[in-house]
């Protein structure tokens, strides 16, 4: 039975270790794909979603849901992203994440679809670090402006213009390289 997320964390901060085993279950798959998004390798983002639930589970019962957990967990993961790349000396850009292969039948689709991911690979590793962030957060993750907001620590109308100036920027260069391909 799937609940709340901050009524399961709030839970295990009361004992019941079943509700932090379900939090892991639901937010795990979520956390690594946002690590691998940012370019790091696949064992890399599994230990880096690690970290995340281990600092949940080591504040868990200082945790107040002030706004949305998922907000809360990303915020974590954001933070513990940047120590990792403070650790490494690595840039936030990270690397291309390596191609995910394609069940379709015709190898035309296949490689036009690689070919567009690659554009907006390219176009989004052009961008600085606060707009990958913010892309990451509001149209990868799918998170509301207010939490990306909250996490980014910028008001949510900048949070909004950026994001529709960004996409309206992103899709005029897509389609320049779409005219080359």
């Amino acid at each position: 039975m799937t609940r709340k997320p901050e009524d399961l964390l709030t839970r295990f901060s009361q004992g019941d270790g079943a509700a932090f085993v379900e939090l892991v279950e639901t937010f795990g798959p979520r956390l690594k794909g946002f690590f691998l998004r940012k370019g790091v390798q696949v064992s890399t983002a599994e230990d880096l979603s690690q970290h995340v639930f281990i600092r949940l589970y080591k504040t868990a019962a200082r945790y107040q849901a002030r706004g949305r957990f998922e907000a809360f967990c990303f915020q974590v993961a954001h933070n513990i992203f940047i120590d990792y790349c403070r650790t490494k000396k690595l840039s936030f850009h990270g690397e291309d994440v390596p191609e995910q292969s394609d069940d379709r039948d015709q190898a035309s689709e296949r490689v036009e679809d690689q070919d567009r991911n690659q554009v907006l690979r390219k176009i989004l590793a052009e961008q600085d670090e606060q707009t990958q962030q913010l892309i990451e957060l509001a149209v990868l993750q799918q998170l509301s402006y207010a939490e990306v907001s909250q996490i980014l620590g910028i008001p949510v109308g900048t949070v909004k213009s950026r994001v529709y100036y960004v996409l309206r920027r992103m899709r005029r260069e897509f389609k320049k390289y779409e005219q080359d391909l």
